[in-house]
Order: C-alpha cells, then structure tokens, then sequence
C-alpha cells in the first residue's frame, strides 16, 4: 500500500474539503438570489422558486458524488508508489468528472422542472 500515490491523496484531500464546504452550504443555503453564494447559473437565477429548489438539489447531488469520490482513493492505496505526471492527471481529471456530473444533473433537472 503506497500513501503517496495521486490517485489516493488527491481524492483523500479534495473529498473531505468540497464536503465540508457543501455541507456548510446545505446548513446556511442562500435565501435569496445572488451572484456570491449558492449555486448560480443562468437557470438557477431566472426564478426565485428554480434558485431554492436548485440550492437543496445541488448540493446533496454534490454531497453524494464526493461522497464516493473521496472513496475512490482507495484504489490509490493499491496502485503502488507511482508519482506520475500521469497519474496526477488521472486523478484531476476524475475529480473533474465527479464534479461535473452532479452539476449536469442538476442542470438537466433545472431545464425539466423550470423550463
């Protein structure tokens, strides 16, 4: 087991934070809309009721995917000592992935109740 791999320390440092960040945000969501805090696109900031189902919705979806991501690390554990350039990208681009995913979500959920 090798604790210096990418693909273990950058899903075992990045999950713990973004959580902690969604659920401080899923704790204080914002009330109204606002171009600092919450989860604002376009959508999102058309209609006061599309802003406050978005900001419950995106964030368990985000809370859910880092979640696993974070659990994706130990996979890490596995791969041995590896310190590749490769392997950093690997694991940005799977962080990227599992960031993505709940914000395409939430946006196709946006378009379908909200138009």
């Amino acid at each position: 087991m090798s604790y210096l791999n990418p693909i273990f320390m950058i899903p075992i440092l990045t999950g713990p934070i973004v959580l902690i960040i969604m659920l401080v945000v899923k704790k204080f969501p914002p009330k109204k809309i606002n171009s600092l805090y919450g989860y604002r696109t376009k959508r999102s900031m058309a209609r006061q009721e599309a802003w406050d189902f978005v900001q419950v919705y995106s964030t368990e979806e985000m809370i859910k995917y880092m979640i696993f991501y974070t659990l994706t690390s130990v996979i890490g554990l596995f791969l041995g000592d590896s310190e590749s350039v490769f392997l950093v990208f690997l694991a940005l681009l799977i962080l990227i992935i599992f960031m993505a995913i709940p914000i395409v979500k939430t946006e196709k959920e946006l378009k379908q109740r909200f138009g």
